[in-house]
């Protein structure tokens, strides 16, 4: 990704995009993708209603001669009506394109007269990643345009331009950078810049013109000196001028007005297809009059009210955000206008999550709505220009733009319905309390548990494995290599040094008794690893046992992918204790956490599961009650040959009453999560991974893995290093002391790493709480449990985008997975 400043740059010098104050802040280079289906609504819509239109247009004079009465008058209106001439062809045009909030698309209006965007679409078009929608549009609009010009013989076009209106003077700079290397000659030409001689029109006195491009509204046509001349000229066939003026009778808002008056009287004018298509992709429309005031100042939280040849939302005004006393002034003063205004259904649109550019040079996760203009050229959808804004009506000194693309996303929240939601929760509550002691539905007020699902596609799944599986084979040659150096790395990981002996002093070779590699899905697709947990991983309970409850409460028929992480986690109990079992003989095993009700449902049941073994006294406790007699570890009075600690290995270093513990540890008692794991727990450990890329130490697949799947990671911020990262204390946990950097970074922080930051696709969806509900954007951490080194389960976690103890848990399960 480039950095934000060279890429406002490549758009000032290569893209022709206006300079200003704002100029840092209006594209943002990370891409938003949309799926598959939503593509397909704009593109078949767009061009559908397209076809409409031109039909429409095209009979304006005979079978749809009513439309000219809903078309504000300007001068030169009966000109442009009675020409004889056939329409030109209709180039390019840029339909207001918005999401519902239930996904379904809708038209707000039509830019047919002098659409503009090209340049930003031709700017996202030439970023590289998969699936650009506007990929090939800078070269379909070369083609189009060479192709009328080769059809007419005419290799002379003039752009025609208001030069005040700078949006459009480069514009046109930029048409003529696309055709520097071609035949076709671009002449930016003003008002006053195009005279009519022998019937032909010619620019500057002296260079013919046959193809008028515009980039002027037909409505101020009064301002161009020669205009009478130049549209004798047009329906003489002298001249073409594209888009042909008269489209600014499909232009005009009140267009849409008078689609569904059409709609309304059931009119043989349009085909029932074409009725249902206004019906679904146009907001109900109306022509603001007298006799409707009092309907539209009864309901004004229902309306928008709307100029109909306005531009940029001016004297756009939504009813909702006035009161009744200031939307009644607005509604007396618009009828005293004399000018056509039209009232337009306000539609509930989608809030999306996308970035935003800052000042800083950053881009920031920032929540919007987003107008996805689709452009059209000739009669195919072309490309996609998105605008990005804070509020309802786009506001050109605020809004913003970024790439767009197609994804398929391989997660998919399944939203589940119910006739009654609290029996069900309750039934799951009650089941995990009984059969797996689980008491932590709630934390506090809010619900832990969703009853909403995840869902893997069988390719993610797999990957999420194949990931996993690498991960671990690249953990474990690291790790040796700071084992067999560890004086030279223990104080790099943050490792304290009075338990630096004891960390590698473990008496088994398993990479880890049972840790969790987290996972998020990025924008493009490719899973980035956040983190190893291989210390004191939670979430056990739940994916072993919630995550089968929920599939039989709600008889889901998916694949559980947790079905066989209990027996993994017996395996290797197994092999740990088999290794001690050369140096120690032994019988009783405490599992031990504090008091901390997620510690202790996690110790529960994996101390349930150790005891499945042998004839092992399994006895479980606060990790505080320890004692320590003769060198010896006691818990409730009975000796410990062996515990598994539900409790960080570096908190025992500092803490005053379990420090002594540490001469005892893999000596007299010995430590079944293995104490070499506080290794890869460093988040350190990432940053030394990626320094030892490129020193031969790894093969060449093994580099291209990190690089491809581990986010960027270093001790200290260098020219590598995105602008957009986090920064993370070697040892946190759930989430704590992380800060995005454009929230600001401390100098002279100690014990942190940088990592570049993983831009991730949030889910919308209800979080619940005793009193209610409330809809957030929720990201999807999917942590794969490790035995040994081996991937054997799923736990999934919705939250905020840095993941805290506030997150819920989600069942997950997989499609077509045997």
């Amino acid at each position: 990704m480039k950095d934000q400043k060279n890429f406002t740059e490549d758009g000032l010098f290569n893209n022709y995009i206006v300079s200003s104050s704002y100029e840092n802040l209006v594209h943002c280079q990370i891409p938003f993708f949309i799926d598959s289906n939503f593509y397909s609504e704009i593109l078949f819509y767009s061009e559908e209603i397209n076809k409409l239109c031109l039909k429409v247009l095209d009979e304006i004079t005979s079978s749809h001669k009513d439309l000219l009465n809903y078309i504000d008058n300007f001068s030169y209106k009966d000109n442009i009506f009675n020409l004889k001439c056939p329409l030109s062809p209709m180039f390019w045009t840029r339909f207001d394109t918005f999401r519902e909030d239930n996904d379904k698309i809708f038209f707000s209006e039509f830019n047919y007269d002098k659409p503009c965007a090209q340049k930003e679409i031709s700017l996202s078009g030439k970023l590289d990643f998969e699936n650009n929608i506007n990929k090939n549009f800078e070269k379909t609009f070369i083609s189009k345009l060479t192709e009328i010009c080769d059809n007419l013989k005419s290799y002379n076009v003039a752009v025609l331009i208001d030069p005040c209106h700078y949006e459009e003077l480069y514009l046109a700079y930029y048409f003529k950078h696309l055709f520097i290397n071609s035949n076709i000659n671009i002449i930016q030409v003003g008002p006053q810049n195009l005279c009519v001689k022998n019937d032909s029109v010619y620019a500057f006195n002296d260079i013919k013109i046959n193809i008028i491009l515009r980039l002027f509204p037909t409505e101020y046509f009064e301002e161009i000196d020669t205009i009478h001349d130049i549209l004798k000229c047009f329906d003489e066939g002298n001249v073409s001028i594209i888009n042909d003026p008269r489209v600014v009778a499909i232009q005009a808002k009140s267009f849409f007005a008078y689609l569904w008056d059409l709609v309304n009287s059931d009119s043989i004018l349009l085909s029932n297809r074409e009725k249902n298509i206004i019906k679904q992709c146009i907001p109900y429309t109306f022509i603001f009059k007298a006799s409707n005031y009092n309907e539209v100042l009864k309901n004004k939280d229902k309306y928008v009210l709307k100029p109909s040849f306005g531009r940029y939302s001016d004297n756009v005004y939504i009813g909702s955000f006035f009161n009744y006393e200031e939307w009644n002034n607005i509604l007396i003063s618009t009828l005293k206008s004399n000018r056509i205004y039209i009232v337009q259904d306000l539609i509930n649109i989608k809030k999306e999550y996308t970035y935003a550019p800052s000042d800083n040079n950053m881009n920031i996760p920032s929540i919007a709505y987003g107008n996805f203009g689709a452009y059209l050229i000739d009669k195919s959808l072309e490309g996609i220009c998105i605008r990005w804004s804070n509020t309802l009506l786009t506001n050109n000194d605020t809004t913003w733009m970024c790439p767009i693309g197609i994804k398929y996303y391989p997660l998919a929240l399944e939203k589940h319905e119910f006739l009654n939601r609290k029996f069900v929760l309750d039934k799951v509550t009650e089941r995990s309390s009984f059969e797996y002691n689980f008491t932590g539905s709630y934390t506090n007020i809010n619900e832990y548990i969703s009853l909403n699902s995840m869902i893997i596609d069988k390719k993610l799944y797999n990957d999420l494995y194949y990931c996993s599986s690498m991960f671990c084979k690249i953990l474990r040659k690291t790790s040796k290599l700071v084992s067999d150096n560890f004086n030279v790395f223990y104080e790099l990981l943050g490792i304290p040094s009075n338990i630096k002996d004891l960390v590698l002093n473990s008496h088994t070779n398993v990479l880890c008794a049972l840790g969790r590699i987290d996972f998020a899905l990025d924008n493009n697709g490719v899973l980035k690893i956040l983190e190893f947990n291989s210390e004191t991983p939670a979430g056990v309970v739940e994916s072993i046992g919630i995550n089968k409850i929920i599939k039989e409460e709600l008889n889901i028929s998916y694949c559980d992918p947790n079905n066989n992480l209990r027996d993994k986690i017996k395996n290797v109990f197994y092999k740990i204790l088999k290794d001690f079992s050369s140096n120690i003989n032994i019988k009783n095993i405490g599992f031990l956490s504090t008091s901390y009700y997620e510690d202790v449902f996690t110790t529960s049941i994996l101390s349930d599961i150790c005891s499945e073994l042998q004839d092992f006294n399994i006895i479980v406790g606060n990790i505080y009650d320890l004692q320590i007699e003769n060198d010896k570890v006691y818990l409730y009075g009975t000796e410990l040959q062996a515990i598994y600690r539900h409790f960080p290995l570096d908190w025992i270093s500092y803490d005053e009453e379990l420090i002594d513990l540490i001469n005892l540890l893999n000596r007299k008692t010995f430590v079944i999560n293995p104490t070499h794991t506080l290794i890869t727990q460093s988040k350190a450990f990432l940053a030394v991974i990626y320094e030892l890329i490129g020193k031969n130490f790894y093969d060449s697949v093994e580099e291209d893995f990190i690089e491809k799947h581990i986010p960027y990671t270093c001790l200290e911020p260098n020219n590598i290093l995105s602008r957009d990262c986090l920064i993370k204390p070697y040892l946190s946990r759930e989430g704590g002391g992380i800060v995005l950097s454009y929230e600001g970074i401390r100098k002279n922080v100690d014990n942190v790493i940088f990592q570049d930051r993983v831009n991730t696709l949030p889910f919308y969806m209800d979080r619940y709480s005793t009193i209610g509900y409330k809809k957030l954007f929720q990201f999807p951490v999917m942590g794969v449990f490790i035995a040994d080194d081996e991937p054997c389960g799923i736990f999934t976690r919705m939250g905020d985008f840095i993941t805290n103890e506030s997150a819920i848990f989600i069942s997950t399960y997989v499609r077509h997975v045997k």
